[in-house]
């Protein structure tokens, strides 16, 4: 995979030039991003890229000074130069500083982009022919990415108890840079995508984003690690010198509103946190994990943040089970009328003690049913194989008419506004 790098003085065109090409499908990976010619040069140095593609006016040093200092000292990388205008005198500068192709910014497509691409990578394989390049040893940037990887796997086996006692838990984690002394604690984190339907790769570049954004919004205040176990969840361990004299809650729980803040800002995505309890031994990591898989089912975006230390009594554990059960019942029965009074009788419960039980741990019981049954339609609207009437029967309205109506308070749209959208 040829390796490129970009280089302009302008924000919106570095970012629009990453999202213009699928660059890994068309074998090609982005290595680095510079603002001025001499970071460029400083980065080209590091990095080795094949490929740079670079502004012809910038700070510092220019796209064609920068051009022709690299090609002083051998003829890779190759430059390809973008410039705000036609004037030839560029274009001729250009090519005798050694740059395979001249693009006008205005006038910049995908496809141009492409094409200028594959002539380029046909110089650097060329070039690469001709000189018999050795094995280009790691940069930087590819041994930071390769000490990430192996210390997510090792955090994910040590959430789900691979690692089985002190002995391999040192062997383990020797040379992988992580806080696993003081105060931890880990939380599971869901990602609720701002539209449904986002493919596997969309999901996958919205996890990697969200747990990018939540370490760097965070890592002033503590430690943080986060790790994604599937395109819509992310493990976080949180680290600390020692417990806060308040409590590890009344630290992390405004720290973890703020980011998630951020990331919605960001990225249109609402985040749902289910913290553990803090511990000292890291190989007590996997048991607080498991204790979250109780926590976890009882989020939703009117509760989006609960805390281990809060529900830690057997009473609130079984109290949290039995609204785990209802809400289980609740998603495999939504196309049949759900009253209050029937679905206590399927617990064997009075409808006043259920509805106190949820109003205490479910977020309303009414209010579930709502959430559930709306982002359900949302689904099926997306999918546009349905009427609004057979959607509305599907998920047991009472008529296409009410269902119009409650999903019209939720969402601010019409069933037909949000199909159309």
């Amino acid at each position: 995979m040829l390796r490129i790098l970009l280089a302009d003085d302008e924000p919106l065109v570095l970012i629009g030039l990453q999202g213009m090409l699928e660059w890994e499908k068309l074998g090609y990976t982005v290595c680095g991003t510079a603002r001025n010619g001499r970071i460029a040069q400083e980065l080209i140095e590091r990095e080795q890229p094949d490929i740079v593609i670079a502004d012809v006016k910038m700070p510092v040093m220019d796209g064609l000074d920068l051009a022709r200092a690299c090609h002083e000292k051998g003829p890779l990388p190759v430059f390809i130069m973008l410039t705000s205008s036609e004037d030839f005198s560029y274009a001729r500068r250009a090519i005798e500083a050694g740059v395979v192709d001249y693009l006008v910014k205005m006038e910049l497509t995908p496809q141009s982009l492409c094409d200028a691409l594959a002539r380029a990578a046909e110089q650097v394989q060329k070039e690469k022919a001709l000189h018999d390049t050795p094995p280009r040893m790691p940069s930087r940037t590819e041994m930071e990415a390769g000490l990430r990887t192996l210390q997510d796997r090792f955090l994910i086996r040590l959430y789900a108890g691979l690692i089985p006692d002190q002995e391999h838990l040192q062997k383990e984690k020797k040379g992988l840079e992580l806080p696993l002394e003081g105060c931890l604690a880990a939380a599971c984190c869901e990602i609720l995508p701002a539209k449904a339907g986002m493919t596997s790769e969309q999901l996958l570049k919205l996890n990697l984003a969200c747990c990018q954004m939540l370490e760097t919004t965070l890592h002033n205040y503590l430690s943080v690690h986060a790790t994604g176990t599937d395109v819509l969840h992310f493990n976080v361990l949180f680290a600390l010198p020692e417990e806060p004299a308040g409590g590890l809650k009344a630290l992390l729980e405004p720290l973890l509103k703020k980011a998630s803040q951020i990331v919605y800002n960001y990225f249109s995505a609402r985040l749902l946190w289910a913290v553990g309890r803090p511990v000292q031994d890291p190989l007590s990591l996997s048991r607080r994990c498991r204790e979250l898989d109780t926590i976890r089912v009882l989020l939703s975006e009117a509760e989006p943040i609960l805390f281990a230390v809060d529900l830690e009594s057997d009473a609130t554990a079984s109290k949290l089970q039995t609204v785990a059960q209802v809400k289980a019942y609740i998603r495999e029965h939504l196309s049949e009328k759900l009253t209050l009074a029937d679905v206590a009788a399927v617990f064997n419960f009075s409808p006043g003690y259920l509805s106190q039980l949820f109003g205490r741990y479910g977020g309303g019981f009414v209010e579930y049913i709502t959430e559930v049954r709306v982002a359900a339609a949302k689904e099926m609207l997306e999918k546009g194989d349905k009427k609004i009437y057979e959607i509305a029967e599907e998920l047991g309205f009472e008529s296409s008419f009410y269902f119009s109506k409650v999903f019209k308070k939720s969402t601010g749209l019409s069933p037909r506004e949000y199909q159309q959208k």
